[in-house]
């Protein structure tokens, strides 16, 4: 093999440890070892970690990206499953129309999607309501990727129907104030150090009279700050997805209003429960998918991928990924990929149970006319 390849996998190498590591040296030891700290300790590295939210959530996409098209698919989200027979990827499509059609999102309206991902949600948008969005991250990686499949499907422009991407962080948007129809995030505002600044710089960028919509994840009334079990389950999602600073249902609404957006509809959707078709039979939960629960599942592919995210599966996985790493046939980050799944995972799975966490709080809202900014404001 020649010397200048050999540098080349070296390096390859080296920066997918490095990735691996830089991720990981984020969160405190006992963090990365899924061990309960003390309420105070993990508030303060918290706080720490919420300086620093940008470097984390590039460094957590880095990681996961691949993991989470490959297992989820194009959108990064979750959703409920108020008809039973849906599919997951229907059920997914259904949950951005329904975001559409709540927004009063018409043809040629221009918008934002604060933290695209790798676009699913935008192209889907941008095709079903016919009004042009404007992706926004701060992963170059999404960015370059939502640009690819974007083009793949016809669909990348600046007309109604069509899409683009933008890198940048949405706590501080690159667009004039008065600028856009509407803007939405689908599970992208928990990365921001403070939800009330983050939703106030997107009121900046909305036209008065525009409207905001998010999905959001939030600690639900049901969490209680001082049990140790909840705080775990919180520090677990937050480590698995690279989160900094995960809020209560009540906070979240306090930074919504305290944006100065006037808020018309707000409603945990991760409530909407089919009825059940059997009286023995579980219910059809936002969560299911996560706990390995195939007894929902409608298709043979839905089938596959929750069989995946059975435990057992699972850890047969991360026992194969690092023999193939000894082997030197995958790369040294694979195995932190999977750790780090494996704790978003079983976290969200384990707040879904207990009732504690949602990851499909629905606020909308409109700028009124005569808005004023708020200010700054730190949680």
């Amino acid at each position: 093999m020649p010397k200048q390849h050999q540098k080349g996998q070296a390096k390859a190498k080296e920066e997918d440890g490095d990735l691996g590591t830089r991720f990981a040296a984020h969160w405190t030891a006992a963090e990365n070892a899924n061990k309960p700290l003390p309420i105070t300790e993990i508030e303060a590295a918290r706080a720490e970690r919420r300086k620093n939210y940008a470097t984390i959530a590039k460094d957590y996409y880095n990681l996961a990206t691949d993991n989470l098209e490959m297992g989820w698919g194009p959108s990064f989200h979750f959703c409920p499953f108020p008809d039973p027979t849906e599919s997951i990827d229907a059920a997914m499509t259904r949950h951005q129309h329904f975001l559409a059609y709540i927004m009063g999102l018409k043809p040629g309206m221009k918008g934002l999607d604060a933290g695209c991902g790798t676009g699913g949600p935008s192209r889907e948008i941008a095709r079903f309501a016919g009004v042009n969005v404007t992706g926004l991250s701060i992963n170059g990686l999404h960015v370059q990727r939502a640009t690819k499949y974007a083009k793949e499907e016809s669909l990348f422009g600046d007309g109604p129907g069509q899409v683009q991407y933008q890198e940048g962080d949405f706590m501080h948007i690159p667009f004039p104030d008065n600028h856009f129809d509407f803007v939405y995030a689908t599970e992208a505002t928990v990365y921001a150090p403070s939800l009330q600044a983050v939703y106030t710089e997107i009121a900046r960028v909305l036209k008065p009279g525009g409207v905001f919509g998010v999905y959001e994840w939030l600690m639900t009334d049901d969490f209680d700050s001082q049990n140790p079990k909840h705080v775990e389950i919180r520090q677990r999602i937050e480590r698995g997805d690279g989160v900094v600073n995960m809020l209560s249902v009540k906070e979240g609404l306090e930074a919504f209003r305290g944006s100065g957006l006037e808020m018309y509809h707000n409603e945990n959707m991760a409530l909407r429960i089919p009825p059940k078709r059997d009286p023995n039979q579980k219910d059809k939960t936002w969560w299911y998918c996560i706990d390995g629960d195939t007894s929902h599942t409608t298709s043979w592919t839905d089938w596959w991928l929750v069989f995946r995210l059975k435990k057992g599966f699972f850890r047969f996985g991360y026992g194969f990924t690092w023999l193939m790493i000894k082997a030197r046939l995958a790369p040294e980050l694979a195995l932190e990929a999977l750790r780090t799944q494996g704790m978003s995972v079983w976290g969200m799975r384990d707040g879904g149970r207990e009732g504690i966490f949602t990851t499909s709080y629905l606020m909308v809202g409109r700028k009124p006319e005569g808005w004023v900014h708020p200010g700054p404001k730190e949680e």
